[in-house]
């Protein structure tokens, strides 16, 4: 039984790659959009209150 856990420790990840690069690559899309996001709507709201001042 010792062998089969040690394989089984070793598969799962192999195994579970696909999920797992759904999962790396969106978090990466929200690591690259969150803060772009973030900036193009700091700069319109910034936009918005220069011109409202101007």
């Amino acid at each position: 039984m010792k062998h089969d856990d040690e394989a089984h420790k070793y598969y799962y990840p192999v195994e579970g790659r696909g999920d797992g690069a759904i999962v790396g690559a969106a978090a990466f899309l929200a690591i690259i959009l969150v803060p772009a996001g973030m900036y193009a709507a700091w700069n319109t709201v910034a936009a918005w209150i220069s011109a409202l001042f101007s």
